[in-house]
């Protein structure tokens, strides 16, 4: 197996954690410019969170035969699916603000963001669990 899945998962966590300080910058300050670049860095974090999805449901096989118990993958794989629900759901609730379908909610954006960052840092506390505890991708000395 190409461990391509760790290399393709810090993307989104850089991504989608700056669009979330983005979010909170924009909160605070009110400034168009930031809430602008949330909107691209969540854009980006989505796309890079579906690579990481989608590298990670092909990892799993090749972890499952190694020997690593299975809830282990489990609770990672379905923490990683959430984290990116949560933030494709906060993307279309800022596209529909952006083209004007319903009034900007920023206290709400802020909340989904901080709601999903804490669940992505969650998600990737189990990540390293599979390879620091069980040696997920590991070879074997």
């Amino acid at each position: 197996m190409h461990p391509i899945h760790p290399m393709v998962v810090h993307f989104p966590i850089a991504l989608l954690l700056a669009s979330t300080l983005f979010d909170a910058l924009a909160f605070r300050w009110r400034s168009q410019q930031f809430r602008d670049t949330s909107l691209s860095l969540l854009v980006l974090g989505i796309l890079a969170a579906g690579v990481a999805v989608l590298t990670g449901h092909f990892a799993e096989e090749a972890v499952e035969r190694s020997g690593i118990p299975k809830q282990a993958i489990e609770i990672h794989e379905e923490l990683g699916g959430s984290v990116f629900w949560v933030f494709l759901g906060l993307l279309g609730l800022r596209l529909a603000s952006f083209w004007g379908w319903m009034r900007e909610q920023p206290r709400l954006v802020l909340a989904v963001g901080l709601s999903g960052g804490l669940l992505l840092l969650i998600a990737s506390y189990f990540g390293g669990d599979l390879v620091y505890r069980f040696g997920a991708g590991v070879l074997p000395r």
